[in-house]
């Protein structure tokens, strides 16, 4: 796919409208992945998918089909994370931002935190949230009544996978207990599925965040779901498929949301099955995958029966489907040293809803 470099695009002296909300410095960090200013992060970001930067790709597709997105994370440039207070800029809080839906905020991003980072105060959300840990170490409380000083104390580390519901107190680190504090840094696979400035509530007063007094109103707080992947786990072969495992992380058709890991073999062809390496796509859901090791290949369609454009995918690629977006694994081999990705499946958009995930349709 054709891509316009940085030379290409002073050369021609293409210009965007929002170009002159930007300033020089923050646009030339946009271009050579240098850490974004935090007050023009938006404007920047506008700026740089316009740009189709390097670390990103879209497939063909002809109307009413959508383009998949491929980002290599790996290449994507840091910015600091909006809000952030004296503390957290100290321990250099940044993010990658790797998708939004503009309706509800929903948001996809990797997540980064220095050693020494404190933590947060407690505090809830109003929607579900949920994360993979891609490496280090960070703690949180997790509380059960805003009155417990002292939740159930979780050190997360790479590979703990987090699914946590609305209404569910967390927290509550800072300023605390040095122990509490991340030993070795922290980065994160996160996914917040609403508005973080409106709907992020604190239980305490007179920290960074908003206090709401009627905390005391909620009558049902809740608990998440916390899975150490990589130590109390085991992969499960799947049975129908030569060669794939599986570990079931959530599959929650009442609140149409499913997260699952996947491993294929090193050396696995389409062949082996191919209806499990058969494109497909949903109607009405967005679908999330990330690779967490090793390498596959894709396959991306303009339209159903058109022919295939194959993507090669590494560490640390994301790959976005949108309602109507066509793929599925690539002919042949597929994974030259093995592959584990991490899969996120929505009913409906890209929030838990009451809405079933439908059957794939095959394309």
């Amino acid at each position: 796919m054709a891509k316009r470099s940085r030379r290409e695009f002073i050369k021609k002296g293409i210009t965007l409208a929002s170009a002159t909300a930007v300033a020089p410095g923050l646009f030339q960090a946009a271009l050579v992945g240098e850490k974004f200013d935090t007050k023009d992060t938006l404007a920047t970001r506008a700026i740089a998918a316009s740009m189709g930067l390097p670390y990103e790709i879209r497939s063909s597709a002809n109307s009413p089909w959508i383009p998949v997105r491929v980002l290599d994370t790996e290449r994507m440039p840091w910015e600091a994370m909006p809000g952030a207070d004296a503390e957290a800029r100290k321990y250099q809080s940044r993010r990658k931002w790797l998708f939004e839906e503009k309706e509800t905020k929903a948001h996809l991003v990797i997540t980064y935190r220095y050693p020494g980072w404190p933590g947060a105060p407690v505090h809830y959300h109003t929607f579900h949230e949920w994360g993979y840990m891609l490496s280090g170490d960070t703690t949180n409380n997790e509380s059960t009544h805003p009155n417990q000083y002292y939740g159930p104390l979780m050190r997360f580390r790479e590979g703990y996978f987090l699914s946590r519901p609305a209404f569910s107190l967390h927290g509550g680190e800072r300023g605390r207990q040095d122990f509490m504090r991340s030993q070795v840094g922290a980065s994160w696979l996160f996914m917040e599925e609403g508005d973080v400035a409106k709907e992020t509530f604190a239980t305490e007063q007179g920290t960074s965040m908003t206090y709401n007094p009627d905390y005391k109103k909620v009558k049902q707080w809740t608990v998440p779901r916390i899975i150490d992947t990589l130590d109390k786990m085991p992969w499960q072969p799947e049975g129908s498929v030569p060669g794939l495992h599986i570990k079931r992380l959530v599959d929650d058709q009442s609140r149409g949301f499913r997260a699952t890991l996947w491993w294929l073999e090193p050396g696995w062809k389409s062949a082996q099955s191919p209806q499990f390496a058969r494109a497909y796509y949903y109607k009405q859901g967005y679908q999330f995958n990330f690779v967490v090791a090793g390498d596959l290949k894709i396959q991306t369609y303009k339209a159903p029966g058109e022919k295939a454009e194959q993507i090669a995918l590494g560490k640390y690629f994301y790959v976005e489907r949108a309602p109507l977006s066509i793929f599925g694994l690539a002919d042949g081999v597929v994974t030259e040293r093995g592959c584990v990705w991490l899969e996120a499946t929505y009913g409906k958009g890209c929030t838990v809803s009451t809405t079933p995930i439908e059957d794939p349709t095959y394309g």
